[in-house]
């Protein structure tokens, strides 16, 4: 089965005109060479040229049917141009537009990004500073803790002052000690 524009096949009023007038002409020419009488011939001359008037019409016809229909697909034809080329202006524009507001975007998310960066810096520097005043609160409260606790503290005792003699008890204790210190020693180990 054939496709496309071939599909189907031409109407036969499409055909019928030019295959009448063709016939008309080829017996027409069979008659003039067949037919010897002046009269016939006459006939059949003027047949022929009618043929020939009606042959040129239609051409004429369906050359004028065919140049005002390719002119009016030339139209159309310009026309879609037209309307191509200004969609296509209009795309452009609406690009040059797209990419200008990308350019004004990026140069504000540019600028964003360094005034973040400059905020970090600042919050770390403040970071740091809070860091060395904490410490720096932490060791003079440590030095107060430690002065008042030194000032709480009673005041260390004397020994008493050595006896130049000896007395038993003194003995017992220096005994008892280095009886503690081997036992001690013992459990250590």
């Amino acid at each position: 089965m054939p496709r496309g524009r071939h599909r189907h096949s031409p109407p036969l009023h499409r055909i019928l005109p030019p295959s009448v007038v063709a016939g008309a002409s080829v017996l027409c020419a069979a008659g003039a060479w067949l037919l010897a009488e002046p009269l016939v011939l006459r006939a059949l001359v003027a047949a022929s040229a009618a043929a020939a008037l009606t042959g040129a019409y239609l051409m004429r016809s369906w050359d004028r049917e065919a140049g005002r229909r390719v002119a009016e697909l030339t139209r159309a034809r310009a026309g879609d141009e037209w309307r191509a080329e200004e969609r296509i202006a209009e795309i452009e524009a609406d690009l040059d537009e797209s990419r200008e507001l990308r350019a004004r975007l990026e140069t504000k998310l540019r600028r964003k990004r360094v005034e973040l960066a400059g905020l970090r810096g600042e919050h770390a520097a403040l970071l740091r500073r809070y860091a060395n005043a904490e410490t720096e609160r932490a060791s003079v409260l440590e030095s107060r803790r430690q002065l008042a606790l030194e000032a709480a503290a009673p005041p260390p005792r004397e020994l008493p002052a050595a006896r130049s003699t000896p007395t038993p008890a003194g003995y017992l204790r220096a005994a008892q000690a280095l009886e503690d210190l081997s036992r001690n020693r013992a459990l250590q180990e």
